[in-house]
């Protein structure tokens, strides 16, 4: 037993390192690139600036230390959720630095989500395919963002472990882990749709599992959202007063569908054309991209929770109008590593590795140049 989970600590530390080791070397090169030479006091001033001051790492980092508060420039910050700032908190006051907190919070939880999702992936493949789930998240063309003070790390994390719990049958970890996510985004709500979809297959599949009282703990998963909206109403008297804030400068966001939106994108694209391919043309790309990828789940059969939460999260995700960060949302948007690393050729599997490896690149040198990559 000692050596069965030895070798498996080993492996977990090996897929941690190779996913954090990825976005190191990015950093690496983009400094080498941007400073023509290398040094280690341009290299760490680099990260610094880059990981702790772009616009939501400063109001992560401003939650983190003064809290929500009701009025002032700073009562729109509670368009942030509070769990992320919450735990870089905690451990700001064990390494006495909030910056330095926020980093390692997002790393780590980076890391445990990369380990989490290969062992997600063994439930149905095998080692070839759950490296390869692995590798192309970290490979994702906007996963710059789990490297600084930015909540995707911590969100990868608990909707990975939820969807995992999901698929393991332990839907009492599933509603604590789900009500975590959705603490964390609003997207992790959506969580509740794989985890129904699980619970009715189990009910209808050849088990005919009968329903049990625990089973309701998967209730749990929008909870996390119910204690965001009473934050709102302690704050203002208002449940839904994030998206006042939210429809207000600097964000202008609305809900609007999905077709809309797109068309948006479309001639935003065409009329910032020093934008387009750093926001607008991505996000009408991933959009189809990603759909086109939960179609070919479709097709090849795969776990139908998993493209359940996969449509849900797309289609909730480009309700936002006016969306610049469509790239980090389809970051998270887990069941795309979950359909393509079973690609059974391994020259498609190739090519869809070096694409993402070319472009996951290109988008952090930009992020490492200060482009508006949001």
């Amino acid at each position: 037993m000692k050596k069965i989970l030895a070798s498996k600590a080993r492996k977990w530390l090996a897929i941690a390192g190779m996913c954090l080791g990825v976005h190191y070397l990015m950093l690496i090169l983009s400094h080498i690139l941007i400073s023509g030479s290398f040094s280690f006091q341009g290299l760490w001033d680099l990260a610094v600036q880059r990981w702790t001051t772009p616009g939501d790492a400063t109001r992560y980092l401003d939650i983190a230390e003064n809290g929500y508060v009701h009025s002032g420039e700073n009562a729109i910050n509670l368009v942030f959720y509070p769990l992320y700032p919450l735990l870089v908190r905690l451990l700001g006051a064990v390494v006495r630095s909030l910056p330095l907190a926020g980093v390692l919070v997002s790393q780590c939880c980076y890391a445990g989500a990369s380990v989490m999702l290969y062992e997600l992936i063994l439930q149905d493949a095998g080692e070839r395919e759950a490296w390869d789930g692995a590798l192309l998240m970290a490979l994702f063309p906007f996963s710059v963002f789990v490297m600084g003070v930015f909540s995707e790390g911590l969100f990868l994390l608990t909707a990975i472990s939820c969807l995992y719990c999901i698929r393991t049958k332990r839907f009492l970890a599933a509603g604590m882990t789900g009500f975590l996510a959705a603490l964390c985004r609003t997207q992790g709500m959506l969580l509740l749709f794989p985890a129904v979809c699980e619970l009715f297959l189990l009910r209808a599949g050849e088990e005919k599992r009968p329903f049990r009282w625990k089973d309701l703990a998967v209730l749990l998963i929008p909870a996390g959202f119910g204690v965001y909206l009473l934050i709102n109403y302690a704050l203002h008297g208002n449940f839904f007063q994030f998206l006042l804030y939210e429809a207000a400068a600097p964000w202008y966001q609305s809900t609007k569908w999905v077709g809309e939106n797109l068309s948006q994108h479309y001639s935003m694209a065409l009329e910032h054309p020093g934008l387009s391919a750093i926001i607008y043309w991505p996000q009408l790309i991933l959009y189809f991209a990603v759909l086109g990828v939960l179609l070919w789940g479709l097709w090849k059969r795969e776990r139908i929770s998993y493209l359940l939460y996969g449509g849900v999260y797309l289609g909730f995700s480009y309700l936002s109008g006016w969306m610049i960060s469509g790239g980090r949302y389809m970051l998270c948007c887990v069941p795309v590593y979950l359909i393509l690393c079973k690609v059974r050729s391994a020259g498609a599997r190739r090519a869809i590795l070096f694409v993402s490896a070319l472009l996951c690149f290109a988008y952090s040198l930009f992020f490492y140049k200060s482009f508006a990559i949001m």
